[in-house]
C-alpha cells in the first residue's frame, strides 16, 4: 500500500492517477472528501487533519511506502514529524518527499525548511528518496489575472534563466521511486526539458494563446512589495526574494536530464504544458 499525502495538489493528483494506471494500491489522506470524489474508487482515502496522531495512525497502517508533500510553514514541522513516526511505528519501508532545489542555496530559508524536514526522515532510519524540483510550469498559473487584465507579466527575475518543470513529469519520478526498486537514500535534481528566461516563456505562452503578452521588468524589491501586500508570509516573500536575486544574476541556473533518465521519457516542454493550461490564460 502507497500512502499518499497532498493528493489533491498539481503533484499529488497527478501521482495517483499514475500509480493506479500502474496497479499499485493507493491509499490518500486528505481534510475533505468532496475534494477526492472524482478519485478512482479503488483509492482508499482517510479524511482528516494531518495534525490529528488517530487520523494520521489510521492512514498510516498497513502503508509500506509513503510520499510526503510537506506542510512547508508548520510549527516545529509538526504534522511531518508526525507522519514520518507514525509511518516508522507502521513498518514503513519507504518515503518519498517532494523536496525543493532550493536546498542548493544555503542562506534560503524554504531551502533550509526542505533540509530540515529531509534531516527527520533520515534519522527516522526509514529508506528515503528526496526529489529536489527547480520551479514548477504551474507556477506560470499566477501570471493569469495580469494578462487577463492588462496582457502583461511583471518580472523580478530580468533575464536569468531556469528550467521549469511539470507538476506531471515531477509526479513520473515519484511514481517510478515507489514502484521500482534502486531509489533508496538518493536524491535527485530535477528539472524541466529546457533552460528558459522569464521572457521567453512569456513568448511561448503569448502563442499558444494567440495574444501579445509584454514581460515587464521591474526591480526586486518593488515585486517584495506586492509580495507583502498580497498576504504572502515573510518568511516566503524573504526566500522568493533571494531566490529572483539569485535567477536574475544566474546564480541559480541548473539543468538536468532526471526525468528522461528515470522515467525513460522526455520532460514535458513549456510549450506542451502551455497548450494543456490554455484555458487558464484566455
Amino acid at each position: 500500500m502507497i500512502l499518499v499525502t497532498g493528493a489533491t495538489g498539481n503533484i499529488g493528483s497527478e501521482l495517483v492517477k499514475q500509480l493506479v494506471a500502474k496497479g499499485a494500491p493507493v491509499r490518500v489522506i486528505t481534510r475533505d472528501e468532496k475534494n477526492v470524489s472524482h478519485l478512482d474508487p479503488a483509492v482508499e482515502r482517510v479524511i482528516g487533519d494531518r495534525h490529528d496522531p488517530a487520523v494520521v495512525r489510521q492512514a498510516a497502517q498497513g502503508a509500506d511506502k509513503v510520499f510526503m508533500l510537506a506542510i512547508l510553514f508548520d510549527k516545529n514541522h509538526e504534522a511531518d514529524r508526525l507522519l514520518i513516526e507514525e509511518a516508522k511505528q507502521a513498518g514503513a519501508g519507504q518515503m518519498v518527499m517532494i523536496s525543493s532545489g532550493t536546498v542548493r542555496i544555503e542562506t534560503n530559508a524554504i531551502g533550509r525548511l526542505h533540509r530540515e524536514k529531509e534531516e527527520l526522515i533520515e534519522q527516522s532510519g526509514i529508506s528515503w528518496t528526496f526529489l529536489r524540483p527547480g520551479g514548477f510550469m504551474s507556477n506560470s498559473l499566477q501570471w493569469a489575472e495580469t494578462i487577463k487584465s492588462q496582457s502583461k507579466v511583471f518580472n523580478p527575475m530580468g533575464k536569468g534563466k531556469t528550467s521549469p518543470i511539470s507538476p506531471y513529469d515531477i509526479a513520473g519520478v515519484a511514481a517510478v521511486a515507489l514502484t521500482s526498486p534502486g531509489h533508496e537514500r538518493k536524491a535527485y535534481d530535477l528539472t524541466g526539458a529546457e533552460l528558459l528566461s522569464t521572457p521567453e516563456q512569456v513568448e511561448i505562452l503569448s502563442k499558444v494563446i494567440g495574444k501579445p503578452i509584454d514581460s515587464v521588468d521591474i526591480p526586486v524589491e518593488v515585486a517584495t512589495e506586492r509580495a507583502v501586500a498580497s498576504g504572502l508570509p515573510e518568511a516566503l516573500v524573504k526566500s522568493l526574494a533571494e531566490l529572483w536575486v539569485q535567477v536574475r544574476t544566474e546564480a541559480y541556473t541548473f539543468h538536468t536530464n532526471e526525468v528522461e533518465r528515470l522515467t525513460g521519457r522526455p520532460a514535458q516542454t513549456f510549450e506542451t504544458w502551455c497548450r494543456e493550461h490554455r484555458s487558464a490564460f484566455v
